[in-house]
């Protein structure tokens, strides 16, 4: 305070250099602040959270993206594609000027110019890896049936065991299920009461199944355990329908479970399960496609159930109009048309979002190296 009113005793040209000179000094002070921000903190931690997420909800969309695309090619004849992403690698960069400038004029506080400019630059590079999934191990593993312990035991964990059989077998004890594609069929009417009486037993609690290891080969098996207690009638029709529907011995509870069409004995379930290509297969008779398609041969014509029967629930709708729903669970364009899972169908989500799990399933052995693609994002 002594300072600034000893300038007052001055000239006033002299006056008018010092409080220029004073603003100058603020500004430079400022300046220092300003550059010194970003060494105050760190810009990395910030941006976990959002980051993380983000690419959490980008994969996951472009994985249902990807899968509903190979189903509804499955539906055409058209050729598979699974890129998968193996890498993520993002990069930021944020770099600041600030720039004072200063004309300064002792003749007239009005002729004095005092100037203050900044600029920023943020700079997002991710480096995102794919991995086409091809090759004899690929091959492989979609061509691989699903093994019968690693079906079932996700019953254990409280999937309906109906809905396990329905994808992911092709035949119990010779009964066939619904078979897709261009020379596919219906259910027969003794695979659709047998999966109806087995959701039944297991909702109960009457139904259950263990998975053992043998001593000799190491290899894991399971054994379909149908209680022999006092039941009431409704439960104990439905285990007598399954025993007899499979050929199963009466007075034995335990059951082996094999892989096979039929096993020949009373005391073994033979399960012919399916394979990657074909879930897919099975998945893609449940697109809806336009007319036109199928009267230029495009694709096959839906698969018809017989008249007066009953039929298994559909696993999956797909529906095909010429542009996309808003609110839509997933969405993806092909041949000018828009096919879509409709978020409120509960059940077709459910599947859709199995079928991951059940393509995992099939998966043994060590993954091959395979080649990838990086992409530069900028």
């Amino acid at each position: 305070m002594a300072w600034s009113r000893s300038l007052l005793k001055r000239p006033l040209k002299y006056r008018h250099a010092a409080r220029a000179w004073v603003e100058v000094s603020r500004l430079f002070l400022l300046a220092d602040i300003v550059l010194g921000l970003p060494g105050c903190s760190s810009f990395g931690p910030p941006s976990l959270d959002r980051d993380r997420f983000d690419y959490v909800n980008a994969i996951s969309s472009s994985w249902k993206q990807q899968t509903l695309l190979n189903i509804v090619k499955m539906r055409y004849a058209d050729t598979p594609v699974f890129l998968d992403v193996g890498q993520i690698i993002s990069g930021y960069q944020l770099q600041g000027a600030v720039t004072v400038g200063a004309s300064l004029n002792s003749a007239s506080v009005v002729g004095d110019i005092l100037n203050l400019g900044s600029a920023a630059t943020y700079t997002d590079r991710p480096t995102i890896t794919y991995t086409p999934l091809t090759g004899a191990h690929f091959l492989q593993v979609m061509i691989t049936p699903v093994p019968p312990p690693n079906l079932l035991r996700l019953s254990q964990e409280g999937w309906p065991i109906d809905m396990l059989l329905q994808i992911g077998a092709q035949s119990i004890n010779g009964i066939s299920n619904r078979k897709g594609g261009a020379r596919g069929h219906a259910a027969e009417p003794d695979f659709v009461r047998l999966l109806a009486a087995l959701q039944r037993l297991q909702g109960s609690g009457i139904l259950g199944l263990r998975v053992e290891v043998s001593k000799e080969s190491k290899q894991e098996g399971t054994v379909m355990v149908i209680s022999q207690k006092e039941l009431p009638p409704e439960y104990q029709a439905d285990r007598d329908l399954v025993r007899k529907l499979l050929g199963l011995r009466p007075d034995l509870q335990e059951f082996k479970v094999v892989s096979g069409n039929v096993s020949g004995k009373d005391d073994t379930i033979a399960i012919q399960t399916r394979s990657g290509f074909q879930i897919l297969n099975l998945l893609g008779s449940n697109v809806e496609v336009p007319p036109e398609h199928i009267a230029e041969g495009r694709t096959y014509p839906e698969i018809v159930e017989p008249a007066g029967t009953q039929s298994l629930p559909p696993l999956i709708k797909i529906h095909a109009e010429t542009s996309c729903p808003a609110d839509a669970f997933a969405t993806v364009k092909y041949r000018d048309y828009c096919y879509w899972i409709d978020d409120r169908d509960y059940r077709s989500k459910g599947v859709f979002t199995f079928l991951m799990i059940i393509m995992t399933l099939a998966e043994t052995g060590e993954k091959a190296q395979p080649p990838v693609v990086t992409i530069q994002g900028n």
